[in-house]
């Protein structure tokens, strides 16, 4: 074998270091997570996404809880354009991947057992049929109230019991010069608050049937009108100040006093752990008062579009291994507020909010009191939805009637059907 000279390996070598590295391959990404909590858990999939040796390309298109970022994603799809994955809320994965735009995770699925991991109330919103489309990577409770500890101790009041104590626990707060109920105008928001009276006071059988259902006799029952006695009460408690308020900024009046609590999913904890806060210490955590209560959950999934490029589609398998790495899972719900969408781990290092949460999600479970929450589409489908997150901002933000609203109500829902 003729053996090269020195020479000439130290020429080649010298070349192969003036020649540019292999591109790294990047996935683009788009999703809503604008606020420091949940670009702080981002991060955790990020970083595990590069040590596979892949970046993330970031599309963050915030605002109406997802909204924008499905106006963008059509606009995207319509000029043949699709990011290689995107969050999901509520049916939109299903939604999309019944336009045959989508990817499926079924070799994936089949060589990790992931399915086997996913709560059986989850699987509807990653399944199409037999197909898995998207993979979830979190489950948060969206009906909690978040309370400023010293605000609650200030206007010597306690965790209230029912929607009634807590309404009257308002004027104590108001004595003292606290904003007793921080939130904004945004129909979501709002509807945040009217799905949690709608289980509270109908309790969750008449959830399901009036938001999942769409029962007429529901719907246009006393007990809704009675849901929108005590929305109209729960207006009382909110400053003038609300129009146009993000989320995020409302929490920020709770942490610093300015407002003594929010009704919110656990996205909002994630604020309150960021500013190093502690439960129990610094701040309250509980569910929405009820006789009946329940968990109303929403989780985040990425979906993979179909794509033509080879290395995109290999970025695409990385990342949803990244998703459901139990490892992942922990880190990324530990900043996020949530609770791993994997039912095989558990939160024995989370704080006491979390294990709260995980406790009484297997009491709802038990007691068949596990509900989508409607506002982010995990009830009735997005059409449906709709109409009632309009008709509480509506009757929210103007003078109506609670009759007027379930008649409202109740048209809305026959014209969508």
């Amino acid at each position: 074998m003729r053996k090269l000279s020195s020479t000439l390996i130290a020429s080649t070598l010298a070349l192969a270091a003036a020649l540019p590295a292999r591109a790294e391959t990047k996935i683009e990404v788009l999703h809503h997570w604008v606020s420091e909590s949940e670009v702080a858990a981002l991060n955790t999939i990020r970083e595990a996404l590069a040590a596979k040796g892949y970046g993330w390309q970031d599309s963050a298109v915030g605002g109406m809880s997802g909204g924008n970022m499905q106006q963008a994603l059509r606009s995207r799809l319509a000029a043949g354009n699709p990011p290689g994955a995107m969050q999901f809320i509520g049916w939109e994965g299903i939604d999309w991947s019944s336009e045959g735009v989508m990817r499926d995770l079924n070799d994936l699925d089949k060589a990790n057992g992931w399915e086997a991991t996913i709560a059986p109330q989850v699987l509807p919103f990653v399944k199409n049929g037999e197909n898995l489309i998207a993979v979830p990577i979190n489950m948060h409770r969206q009906n909690w109230v978040w309370a400023n500890k010293a605000a609650f101790d200030k206007a010597g009041i306690a965790e209230p019991k029912t929607w009634a104590d807590l309404i009257a626990d308002g004027d104590k707060l108001k004595a003292v010069g606290i904003i007793p109920l921080a939130m904004g105008d945004e129909p979501w928001q709002i509807q945040v608050i009217f799905d949690a009276l709608v289980a509270d006071i109908g309790g969750p059988d008449f959830y399901r049937k009036a938001l999942v259902d769409l029962d007429p006799e529901a719907l246009n029952s006393d007990t809704m009108k009675q849901v929108f006695d005590t929305l109209r009460q729960v207006r009382g408690l909110v400053d003038d100040g609300f129009n146009g308020r993000d989320w995020a900024v409302a929490t920020g009046m709770v942490i610093d006093g300015q407002a003594a609590m929010q009704v919110m999913g656990d996205w909002a904890k994630g604020e309150f752990l960021a500013k190093g806060l502690k439960p129990g210490t610094d701040f309250l955590c509980f569910a929405t008062p009820s006789e009946t209560p329940s968990f109303q959950f929403v989780i985040d999934s990425f979906g993979m579009f179909k794509v033509s490029d080879p290395e995109v589609s290999k970025a695409q398998v990385a990342l949803a291994e990244v998703v459901m790495d139990p490892k992942v899972q922990h880190d990324f719900n530990l900043i996020k507020g949530s609770i791993p969408a994997r039912t095989d781990l558990g939160v024995d290092d989370f704080d006491d909010c979390a294990k709260k949460g995980f406790a009484e999600r297997a009491t709802a479970i038990e007691g068949n009191a596990m509900l989508g929450g409607a506002t982010h589409g995990f009830a009735a489908q997005p059409q449906f939805a709709a109409v009632f997150g309009d008709v509480a901002a509506q009757f929210f933000v103007n003078e109506m009637s609670s009759e007027d609203a379930v008649q409202l109500l109740v048209d809305g829902i026959d014209n969508a059907r």
